[in-house]
């Protein structure tokens, strides 16, 4: 929530602004465009694809208009299911319409599986929290529960107090014992299921940072975690990215990586991904050529070092893209992303490709949004891939000028399509 809040902008010119390249290529098709009632309003979340091929996500507002968020009429959220039909078609399903009050509103990050098939996620505010002087409650983590019939049940498993625990949560991961894990604004925590003695789920904040933390956490295969953030609370500083240990129940934190900001990049908001090596990749808001830049940290042991892959806006007018504020995702091959301005029409954003040559890393814009009401406008949540090589995602912006966002499929171009391949510098 906080990132979205710091990114409102007005979109009137994007409706005015005619495409200034051609599409790169790979075909976009829209799936679903919320009209900001009943069915959601600004997609907030990485989606998530069962082995069905069902889609499922979060947007921020919309659902029910009548919930306690503080802005009548403009709703607390869903979370939804996208099915595909025979011809083509998806049908969208409201899982869960937040209220607000007890169990949250804005939902956002990630929904995740268990084994049973539930669906668990977080709200950015709402809930029970009284600690939170800016929204109502400081946040929440649900279960969403699936029955015969095709209804869910939600259950708020958890509501952050602010000062105690943290606030605005965002993003999660399960481990193999069902333990779920997170970050809100200002801690790490882990969320831990009903013992044989208790009902309830209980909380441990397991790290308390100097700065503001990215949502969401990793695991390598030693049950190790890994996070990135910002900058430093009340001082200076680019970022860090961290591992935190686990050993006899308690979490030791190591800097992995402090960012030196300027040419170097920083500001690493979104999250990471580990390749097969162990190596990590991210994106940073900041550095490079002042609108972003995408990063590789190699270990050798201990010790970590940072690449910048790429520096975005390295066009005229940013047509390689600006600002990468979602994290990435990795095949065999390649990284893929978003801006969230940039391309075509110069603040709509992009869908990108970073592939490793023989000749340093190379970036292929696979798609440019056009804004206004064609295919949406800004994306913010990273991509997921199917088996077939395919990408999906949202796109979305805070002013229902340009919509009340998207989500789409994006299939990735034959070798006989024009892509305009853009090298590093």
């Amino acid at each position: 929530m906080q990132r979205r809040a710091s990114r409102i902008v007005l979109m009137l010119a994007l409706t005015l602004t005619p495409a200034l390249i051609a599409s790169a290529g790979a075909k976009e098709k829209v799936l679903h465009r919320f009209s900001g009632g009943s069915d959601g309003a600004y997609p907030s979340s990485r989606l998530l694809m069962d082995a069905a091929g069902n889609l499922y996500g979060t947007t921020d507002l919309g659902g029910n208009l009548d919930c306690n968020n503080g802005a009548p009429g403009s709703g607390c959220g869903v979370v939804f299911e996208l099915t595909p039909s025979a011809n083509g078609k998806w049908r969208e399903k409201v899982l869960y319409a937040f209220v607000g009050q007890p169990d949250g509103l804005e939902p956002n990050g990630n929904l995740v599986f268990d084994a049973r098939g539930n669906l668990y996620g977080t709200t950015g505010a709402g809930g029970t929290g009284t600690g939170c002087v800016a929204y109502k409650g400081c946040g929440t983590v649900f279960e969403l529960s699936p029955h015969a019939d095709g209804k869910w049940t939600e259950t708020a498993l958890y509501s952050f107090q602010a000062l105690s625990d943290g606030e605005f949560p965002a993003g999660l991961t399960l481990d193999a014992a069902g333990n779920l894990y997170g970050t809100t604004l200002v801690t790490a925590y882990e969320l831990l299921p009903p013992g044989p003695h208790s009902a309830v789920w209980t909380e441990k904040t397991i790290y308390t940072p100097p700065f503001f933390l990215s949502p969401g956490l990793i695991f390598d295969s030693n049950g190790n975690l890994y996070g990135d953030t910002a900058a430093v609370l009340g001082g200076s500083g680019y970022g860090v990215v961290f591992q935190l240990k686990s050993s006899n129940g308690s979490w030791t934190e190591t800097d992995l990586y402090d960012f030196l900001g300027g040419g170097n990049g920083g500001s690493p908001t979104t999250g990471l991904v580990f390749d097969k090596k162990g190596n990590l990749y991210g994106t940073g808001e900041s550095g490079g050529n002042n609108q972003g830049i995408a990063f590789e940290l190699k270990h050798s042991g201990d010790q970590w070092s940072e690449a910048m892959l790429y520096e975005f806006c390295s066009l005229n007018y940013c047509a390689d893209g600006a600002y990468p504020t979602a994290g990435l995702v990795m095949d065999s091959d390649a990284l893929y992303g978003t801006t969230y301005e940039g391309g075509a029409c110069m603040v709509c954003g992009v869908v990108f490709k970073l592939a490793h040559t023989k000749d340093g890393w190379k970036e292929t814009v696979l798609y440019d949004f056009r804004g206004g009401l064609h295919d949406g406008v800004g994306p913010m949540e990273p991509l997921i891939l199917d088996r077939d090589g395919n990408l999906y995602g949202t796109a979305s912006t805070q002013s229902s000028y340009s919509g009340y966002g998207i989500v789409f499929e994006l299939m990735q171009p034959t070798a006989s399509q024009r892509i305009r391949t853009l090298s590093t510098k």
